[in-house]
């Protein structure tokens, strides 16, 4: 008989040796090392499945706060989504996305961000949202401004780390100690067998910006190194990019979300591909993300209930009815086919995924 719950304090080890067994080869960090939150028994969120008191199935939830100019969106992520090989195609991994459902509904939580795009999670209403503009850099293709210096992090830097991160109208909820840890532990970079360098652009004793990306830390031939988390003047990132070269990188991969105009603008002349955000997230709760979204939308579009199944948008002396399901294609997506005015609201600026604080 298979049990299916919330996994206990001593149980957590066992769920890292799944992880590891299913995404992890030969030059991996543990996946317990690098996604410390979702391997962890003091949050109490990751749910698996048991026979005969052996952990066959797992997925890993974790809890997060998103800043959206001035609104606080309540979220969770799950991932290192895993299943014993011998128990896999039993439906045993739906069902623990069932109970993460009603854990999330529960908890407060209005959308369910997931870092893959497989059919278990389409079938489930999980869609693609957001837009980045990814530009490949080469050595010298940008250039360092002289009205900055540039440094590695010191460990005295973290309070203007902070600061910086803190004034980015979009970003993950981070705290001092879970900015530190997360770039220790290095999630995203892992996957690629990297560790995270941070540097740092000072003007006058005063940090402008920082900067983390990934560098190999075993010997790997023309690969690409992966911008992780930026903040701070957009001019200044830029030229801490154009520093990590120090580093001999080969090629240095550079997401920035659409909605970034003035970081997009300092790469103007680069070459770009334009790709949905990687992932996928399900809107769990529309009116509750309505509510938690309102001091985004105020003097911008007011969202009223028409009926049950429809939202009325009111803006600019304008008034439009729409379904909730075209609602939510317009807070994923966007949608060119209404007036011009609301392409300055949607869709939602959700933070990138692929930061800090990937799942």
């Amino acid at each position: 008989m298979t049990e299916y719950r919330l996994l206990q304090e001593g149980e957590f080890q066992q769920a890292i040796d799944l992880a590891d067994k299913v995404f992890r080869k030969e030059g991996h960090s543990s996946m317990g090392i690098a996604f410390p939150q979702v391997f962890s028994a003091a949050l109490n969120q990751s749910y698996g499945a048991f026979i005969d008191g052996k952990l066959v199935s797992f997925i890993g939830l974790v809890p997060s706060v998103l800043h959206i100019e001035g609104a606080e969106v309540q979220a969770f992520s799950i991932g290192a989504v895993c299943t014993e090989p011998d128990y896999r195609k039993r439906g045993i991994a739906n069902t623990l996305l069932q109970m993460i459902f009603e854990h999330v509904n529960k908890s407060g939580a209005s959308v369910l961000f997931v870092s893959g795009n497989l059919p278990i999670y389409i079938k489930q209403d999980c869609n693609y949202y957001g837009s980045i503009n990814q530009y490949k850099i080469h050595q010298d293709a940008l250039h360092l401004e002289e009205t900055y210096s540039v440094r590695e992090l010191q460990p005295f830097d973290w309070f203007q780390i902070r600061k910086l991160s803190h004034n980015r109208p979009i970003r993950y909820e981070q705290s001092i100690y879970e900015l530190a840890l997360l770039n220790e532990s290095a999630g995203f970079a892992s996957i690629f067998k990297m560790k995270h360098k941070v540097l740092v652009a000072e003007e006058n004793q005063e940090l402008k910006a920082f900067l983390v990306f990934g560098i190999p830390y075993h010997e790997q031939v023309n690969v690409d190194s992966r911008v992780i988390e930026w903040g701070g003047d957009p001019q200044a990132i830029r030229s801490l990019l154009a520093e990590a070269f120090k580093y001999d990188l080969n090629t240095l991969l550079v997401n920035i979300p659409a909605f970034d105009s003035a970081l997009n603008l300092e790469f103007d002349l680069q070459e770009k591909v334009i790709e949905p955000y990687p992932g996928t997230m399900k809107i769990m709760n529309l009116d509750l993300l309505l509510r938690q979204l309102s001091p985004y939308f105020e003097g911008k579009v007011e969202i009223l209930n028409e009926d049950a199944n429809h939202k009325r948008l009111i803006f600019k002396q304008s008034a439009v009815k729409i379904s909730n399901q075209e609602l939510k294609e317009l807070i994923l997506n966007g949608n060119g086919n209404f007036d011009s005015y609301l392409h300055n609201v949607f869709p939602i600026p959700f933070p990138f995924p692929q930061g800090l604080n990937y799942v």
